[in-house]
């Protein structure tokens, strides 16, 4: 397999690190969501003019954590599976899902390209 196709990752980063970051990411999520759904819960019985937007909040929210929930935990197997000695043994701890990406100049013209095409579609807005 090629190493070509890691441009998708920030300079310095391997696959497996990144996963480990995106479940971090979700974990956290999941968190804050249901920090937030516990505060609206608290408020249902503060005003009943109020109740019905903050069930109706509720039921948004308890759908959005149930997403989290399941990017956490998918991601928390792909964290333990890629970060296990037996995976690392079977693949080799060369492979490229724990190759660090260094970007080339190439790549690097292309997000600066990428960039000022975002900054000049803003300035003419």
């Amino acid at each position: 397999m090629s190493t070509d196709n890691l441009n998708f990752l920030d300079d310095g980063e391997s696959i497996a690190s990144t996963v480990s970051q995106l479940h971090h990411y979700f974990k956290t999520t999941h968190s804050r969501y249901k920090l937030k759904q516990g505060n609206l819960l608290n408020r249902v019985h503060v005003n009943a003019k109020e109740t019905a937007q903050v069930q109706e909040d509720v039921q948004h929210l308890e759908e959005v954590i149930a997403l989290f929930g399941i990017l956490t935990d998918s991601l928390s197997v792909a964290n333990r599976v890629l970060h296990s000695e037996a995976i690392a043994q079977i693949i080799g701890s060369d492979a490229d899902v724990y190759k660090t990406h260094l970007e080339d100049e190439q790549e690097h013209a292309s997000e600066r390209a990428a960039a000022e095409r975002k900054v000049a579609q803003r300035n003419k807005e």
